[in-house]
């Protein structure tokens, strides 16, 4: 049996080891500017979930394109699959 997208995904808890490097990954992405966070209004970058290979953010409108933006990082234990 297949699992679907949302059997698949774990959520992580802020004392997990990846959480940190999750987010300064996102923040020095080129468009964030080295911003954690990127408030616009009352949006700012959300953490949805991780996959076995990604986590998975979202931005319902961020500030440097005023529109939707989805990141997806690869998660270190991706990288094992691959060696």
């Amino acid at each position: 049996m297949i699992e679907s997208w949302e059997e698949s995904m774990e959520y992580l808890d802020t004392s997990h080891p990846e959480w940190a490097r999750m987010w300064d990954e996102l923040a020095y992405y080129p468009m964030n500017d080295g911003d954690h966070l990127c408030i616009n209004g009352s949006d700012c970058w959300e953490y949805m979930g991780s996959s076995a290979d990604h986590h998975h953010l979202r931005h319902a409108n961020h500030p440097a394109t005023n529109s939707a933006e989805y990141f997806y990082i690869e998660r270190p234990r991706a990288a094992v699959g691959w060696a």
